[in-house]
C-alpha cells in the first residue's frame, strides 16, 4: 500500500470516527436528566462543626459532629464522642 492510500485510508477513518461521535453524542447526552442533584443538601444542625472522626467507621474523614452538653461534640454518622 501507497503513503497516499494510507493517509487516505487514515482520513476515512477519522471521518468515520468523527461521524459516530456527532451521531451517537445526543442520544447519550438525552439519557442525563438536566439540572438533577445527585444528592439532596440537608443543613446541619445549630452549633455543629465539621471534625475529623477519630474511628475506622468513618474512615478518619470529616463528618457532622453535634454538640453535647458538658462541650463534647458527637459524629452524627458512628456516634462516637469527641472532646470529652
Amino acid at each position: 500500500m501507497s503513503r497516499t492510500e494510507t493517509v487516505l485510508l487514515v482520513v476515512f477513518w477519522i471521518a468515520v470516527a468523527v461521524a459516530v461521535a456527532f451521531r451517537i453524542g445526543p442520544i447519550l447526552r438525552r439519557r442525563q436528566p438536566a439540572g438533577t442533584p445527585y444528592v439532596a443538601f440537608i443543613a446541619p444542625p445549630p452549633g455543629a462543626r465539621w471534625l475529623a472522626c477519630d474511628t475506622t467507621d468513618c474512615g478518619h474523614m470529616t463528618t457532622v459532629h453535634t454538640p453535647q452538653p458538658g462541650g463534647a461534640y458527637r459524629c452524627a454518622n458512628c456516634g462516637h464522642t469527641k472532646g470529652d
